[in-house]
């Protein structure tokens, strides 16, 4: 199957209080988008999608020499909804799955992403939702059979939500806390750091 990682970059990141912009802010030496596409680069799709809005020229310039398809989202503003149906609309002819995954989830390990990948090749119909801890976390892998139910049903900030609900999923537990560490806020970024979830993959892009 065709794999594609669509990641969600597009928001603005207001509960991040700081000067700079939340996806270029520091972590372990690499902005956080860099961070987060590290992870990806490394979980073997075979097509990546950033969706960019706010901040654009600024991340656009950042990711420009890397092996992503940039799909610049200009109603980000309305919700994080449009940069999912945006991401999924751009891939949805060339996936058998997408991999649905958000910016701002520097801690994610690459080998959770590979086992969220294998598990979907068990149940290829099923969208696939990863537990840590009996808490339900991101990404998620959808069937290319849901694009349609999934770019119908997501409005507002909902996302893929509206989706889980409505068909049901296939839970699937991992050992990696980063699933459930998407940063909002400083305090989310330091504390992640303290609790131990940062892990150097050894790798760089």
């Amino acid at each position: 199957m065709k794999s594609a990682a669509v990641i969600q970059a597009a928001g603005k990141g207001s509960r991040f209080h700081t000067d700079q912009y939340k996806l270029l802010a520091d972590v372990g030496g690499v902005p956080m988008i860099l961070r987060t596409l590290e992870t990806v680069l490394l979980s073997g799709f075979d097509e990546i999608v950033i969706v960019i809005g706010s901040h654009a020229e600024e991340m656009q310039r950042l990711l420009l020499d890397y092996p992503v398809n940039i799909i610049i989202n200009n109603n980000w503003e309305l919700g994080q909804s449009t940069s999912l149906s945006a991401g999924v609309q751009a891939v949805r002819n060339s996936s058998d799955r997408a991999c649905l995954l958000l910016g701002d989830q520097p801690f994610l390990q690459p080998e959770t992403i590979r086992s969220l990948l294998a598990e979907s090749d068990r149940y290829p119909e099923k969208i696939i939702v990863p537990f840590y801890q009996n808490k339900r976390g991101n990404p998620i892998i959808v069937p290319s059979l849901f694009y349609d139910e999934l770019l119908e049903l997501t409005i507002g900030d909902e996302g893929g939500r509206q989706l889980l609900r409505a068909v049901g999923f296939h839970e699937f537990s991992v050992g990696d806390q980063g699933i459930l560490r998407d940063i909002d806020t400083v305090e989310d970024l330091y504390s992640s750091i303290m609790a131990g979830t940062y892990k150097k993959t050894g790798n760089r892009i």
